[in-house]
């Protein structure tokens, strides 16, 4: 009898160890909502540095605006992004520009947001025509994706299962935790 359950066995934990192939990039029609709010907790670890506080993020077809706020609910950062570029406002500090939010968040911040991507990501969706490594859950929704060198996992709410509850961004010592604590869409 445990001479049949072995390879049964075996091929149980060798099936765990198994990733999931890359996903090439396709032109996916991904119909999302173009204009939604999402407001929620954030915290941010880089290497010694931490921050927490809440976000109120509105995106609005292609143009994005964030606000990070300390947890006494005191603006630390407001960073706006649309087709003509980047925008951070930090208190008591000159607005700064750039071409992208990668590079302005990298400059000002010393590390880089993925807020393009996060576009995407907070919807549980891989953004499209880049390569991804995609796994779901029995229910078919996405529980692990790594894209353009970030690692995202999701968690679900049993009231919200559509939408992801958590999110948790790594790459490169840096980790941003996202939890959702109220969606909208128009």
């Amino acid at each position: 009898m445990l001479r049949g359950i072995a390879p049964l066995w075996l091929a149980l934990v060798l099936g765990g160890c198994a990733t999931t192939a890359p996903v090439p990039p396709v032109a996916v029609d991904v119909r999302l909502p173009a204009n939604w709010t999402l407001q929620g907790r954030i915290g941010i670890q880089a290497d010694e540095q931490s921050l927490s506080g809440t976000f109120y993020w509105q995106h609005r077809g292609q143009s994005d605006e964030l606000l990070l706020t300390s947890p006494l609910g005191q603006g630390v950062a407001r960073i706006v992004v649309n087709p003509e570029g980047a925008l951070l406002v930090l208190p008591n500090q000159p607005e700064r520009r750039a071409a992208d939010v990668e590079t302005l968040t990298r400059e000002a911040l010393g590390y880089s947001l993925p807020v393009a991507g996060l576009v995407w990501w907070v919807q549980a969706q891989a953004a499209p025509e880049r390569m991804a490594e995609i796994r779901r859950d029995a229910a078919g929704r996405l529980v692990h994706l790594k894209q353009d060198g970030w690692v995202i996992d999701y968690q679900y709410a049993a009231d919200t299962p559509a939408r992801p509850r958590k999110l948790v961004v790594t790459r490169d010592g840096l980790e941003i935790r996202l939890v959702a604590d109220s969606w909208s869409t128009e």
